[in-house]
């Protein structure tokens, strides 16, 4: 019972920080940057290859560095709501919840309740990031063969 409970409390956690994460960090703008990063970078790495100026690596460097800044600092503003909630349901929550500290026992292996927490947190919180991305990766992948089928449709009826 205690197993379950911490389960289903972490779950709710977990679930509750991933939508705050969506709603407050724009992720389709993350996306964009990511990309518009990844050109930026690969255009510096051909300018080395080139044998650019300093000045001009240097100018294309603190561009990529800017961009990678305000990608973190989008990234980073749900954790204004996410660590203090954490805070609140690990240090609150669960020992008014569990006064007793229990222990969690699993296949013989004894955890304590809040680490148990912690690694089901974790545990969730992956699974769930990795299979939004792949999500989030297929639906980027169709809206692009989207853009180039209809640009290429419309190639068609000019010709």
């Amino acid at each position: 019972m205690i197993t379950l409970l911490i389960v289903l409390i972490a779950l709710l956690y977990t679930l509750f920080s991933f939508v705050i994460q969506r709603k407050v960090a724009n992720m389709k703008k993350v996306y964009e940057m990511q990309e518009i990063i990844r050109q930026k970078s690969k255009e510096l790495s051909d300018m080395v290859k080139n044998g650019a100026k300093n000045e001009e690596l240097m100018l294309k460097q603190r561009e990529v560095m800017s961009l990678a800044s305000e990608s973190m600092v989008n990234q980073m503003k749900p954790m204004i709501i996410i660590l203090p909630l954490f805070l609140v349901v690990y240090y609150w929550l669960l020992p008014s919840i569990f006064p007793t500290h229990p222990k969690v026992i699993i296949d013989g292996i004894k955890f304590a309740y809040n680490t148990f927490f912690i690694i089901v947190v974790f545990t969730f919180g992956l699974i769930l990031s990795f299979s939004v991305m792949l999500i989030d990766r297929n639906k980027r992948k169709k809206e692009q063969q989207a853009k180039i089928s209809q640009a290429a449709k419309q190639v068609d009826k000019l010709n």
